[in-house]
């Protein structure tokens, strides 16, 4: 295999958005939890994958069409998945929006960018590594939310064989724009990712934050 199987990113994607949401409330808050309990589930599938820490920054489109970067650098830190074939994934970027800039009120997006996975990153996207991060579930929240997801994510997981099994018609994906391994591109019911290409289009990608 050269890159993740997409039935896996199907059901790994899924699986991880709609639990760790449910349980956290609202998962674009919560970017190191949603990368622990991605990565422990592709181990439980036989793929190797660590969380990393760093700067990243991705465009958003604004309630007024202006474009500007968004994500964590300088002060900040952003938590992400690196996988055994060297794709970055983030399931956090399609939620992003809704994700609350305590240090601009004013800031309100409209589109974000899609999940991102995939070891071809678009200049919409800007990751840099500072290391692996260490895991290190110190408060009674952290280890109920991670444990709670771990324990449905077991009781739900395919095996393996039944997932590489299954053909492209029977992907469940979120219902979220996604990339895929290859540049391959699935919008969502609501196609988010044709109006924020469309912005994109029009207004270019500004100069890079970092």
């Amino acid at each position: 295999m050269e890159s993740t199987p997409l039935p896996i990113i199907a059901e790994v994607s899924r699986l991880v958005t709609k639990i760790t949401d449910r349980i956290a409330g609202d998962r674009s808050e919560f970017p190191l939890f949603v990368a622990a309990v991605t990565a422990e589930t592709l181990k439980r599938l036989k793929i190797d994958a660590n969380v990393f820490y760093g700067q990243a920054a991705w465009i958003e489109i604004m309630e007024d069409m202006n474009i500007m970067w968004a994500g964590c650098w300088g002060e900040h830190t952003h938590f992400w998945v690196a996988t055994q074939f060297g794709e970055i994934v983030d399931l956090n970027t399609s939620v992003s929006h809704r994700k609350k800039a305590h240090s601009n009120p004013l800031h309100r997006p409209k589109y974000s960018p899609p999940i991102l996975w995939s070891r071809e990153v678009p200049g919409f996207y800007r990751y840099v590594p500072e290391g692996i991060a260490e895991i290190d579930l110190d408060s009674e929240r952290d280890r109920r939310w991670f444990e709670s997801s771990m324990k449905e994510i077991a009781e739900k997981l395919p095996q393996m064989e039944a997932l590489l099994a299954r053909s492209t018609e029977e992907l469940d994906f979120p219902d979220e724009s996604i990339l895929c391994p290859g540049r391959k591109i699935l919008d969502d019911a609501a196609q988010n990712f044709k109006h924020f290409d469309r912005a994109l289009l029009v207004k270019g990608i500004p100069e890079k934050p970092f």
